[in-house]
């Protein structure tokens, strides 16, 4: 695949730049050097693991033990909000993006690569860059082109990551910050949705079974009951009539 060209089809009328274009650094984090001289632990190290499906980044109830380190020397591997981390082993998977509510100062371990950006690009364009790294396209486009080690233990290169062609974003007033807030409520309630109609499947199987016992046991409530399930019936319709239109506008 011809990324660049792919891009130029898809946004004719934007400039392809370089991912290095829109950073200021793009490198691999070295894990923290702890040891008994050391004296600094207020700090949480995260992986991976602590990054949700939806790319935020999270310090669990239970985080790790950290080690005592060096405050002076571990201060530039202190992530700050606005940064991205990504996996550097292996095909690319969870992207992160690092918040700003966090309790204590945060550090990433040596299977991350760290993105950063200038503070003219710092609030709307990392959450742009973590959604493009997310493309299923540009997955294929980096699992593919720019990986090196051996064939059975791949690693990312952070060098030819920062060469990655990618549409100049620019930063605007806050209205791309709130596109993805609500587009990413709209998987969340959908999810939601979908549990609760789940439920509802399982709960009308079951009282489906039920109504031969019903039909002998409580004979004389059987109209009232179908009046009720009538009721129910129509509003399931009308839920129905209702998610059809919602997909039919972002069909």
């Amino acid at each position: 695949m011809n990324l660049e060209v792919k891009l130029k089809a898809l946004f004719p009328n934007t400039e392809i730049v370089k991912l290095e274009d829109i950073t200021t650094k793009i490198a691999g984090i070295s894990k923290v050097r702890v040891g008994k001289d050391r004296t600094y632990t207020d700090y949480d190290e995260i992986s991976l693991n602590n990054i949700n499906k939806y790319g935020v980044v999270y310090i669990p109830k239970n985080p790790k033990e950290v080690g005592p380190a060096n405050y002076a020397a571990m201060r530039s591997q202190i992530l700050q909000p606005g940064d991205i981390v990504m996996t550097q082993r292996g095909k690319v998977g969870k992207v992160g993006l690092i918040g700003n509510n966090y309790k204590r100062v945060i550090v990433g371990n040596n299977s991350m690569i760290r993105i950063q950006f200038p503070h003219n690009r710092c609030n709307e364009t990392p959450l742009f860059v973590q959604a493009y790294l997310q493309l299923p396209y540009i997955r294929e486009y980096l699992d593919n082109h720019i990986t090196c080690g051996s064939k059975d233990r791949k690693i990312l290169s952070a060098a030819s990551l920062s060469k990655l062609p990618i549409p100049m974003f620019k930063e605007g007033d806050g209205q791309f910050t709130e596109f993805l807030h609500t587009r990413k409520e709209l998987s969340i309630e959908a999810a939601r949705v979908e549990k609760e109609l789940q439920e509802l499947i399982e709960l009308y199987t079951k009282i489906k079974d039920d109504c031969v016992v019903l039909g002998i046991n409580k004979c004389d409530e059987l109209q009232a009951m179908n009046i009720k399930d009538k009721g129910v019936l129509s509003k399931l319709s009308r839920l129905r009539e209702d998610l059809r239109k919602i997909k039919a506008k972002h069909s």
